[in-house]
């Protein structure tokens, strides 16, 4: 781990894109849309606790509809990303991809007391993490900054969706909170 540079090289074994669960923020789907044109409904799906176990139960980005709870994902079909294009064995919205992409496999390190300390390599993923290269710290900085904001407006979403109780309500309609559908 440095304050300036994380020693990584991504190797492309795809691991981030085949693994990996991504759960986009509205942000990200806003500028998935706006850079390819899709209906979220192309290439999201919501998942279920069952689903995805990694995310602790409490939190706030979990949507309630009637008794069972949905968190907003990325959709793998093959259990593979549905934006990874099969020719060439890289991201199809490369410089669109939600800012959970862009920060994988980097952890942020905090001090104790909550300063930023640095990055580092997630420890606990099957990425091969090869540190063959390296990566400057100012930008994953900045991605991260970014990603505390949309996490807020993100939270803040979910919680007015939470509120809301009608018959049929469905994950789904947590997208027209903040994306005009046709």
């Amino acid at each position: 781990m440095g304050k300036e540079y994380v020693r990584f090289r991504c190797h492309h074994c795809l691991h981030c894109c085949t693994k990996v669960v991504c759960l986009p923020t509205p942000a990200d789907v806003i500028r998935i849309v706006q850079a390819t044109g899709r209906d979220p409904l192309s290439f999201l799906e919501f998942v279920t606790s069952e689903g995805i176990s990694s995310v602790d139960p409490n939190d706030p980005t979990w949507l309630d509809c009637g008794d069972e709870r949905y968190l907003m994902a990325l959709w793998r079909p093959d259990e593979r990303c549905v934006f990874l294009d099969h020719e060439n064995r890289r991201c199809g919205i490369y410089e669109d991809r939600p800012i959970l992409c862009r920060l994988y496999p980097f952890k942020a390190r905090f001090r104790r007391d909550g300063v930023f300390k640095g990055f580092g390599l997630h420890g606990d993923v099957e990425c091969p993490r090869h540190q063959d290269g390296e990566v400057a710290v100012a930008p994953l900085y900045a991605l991260l900054q970014e990603d505390e904001e949309h996490q807020c407006d993100y939270e803040d979403l979910v919680r007015v969706f939470n509120r809301k109780q009608y018959p049929g309500k469905r994950p789904e309609d947590f997208i027209g909170m903040f994306v005009e559908r046709n």
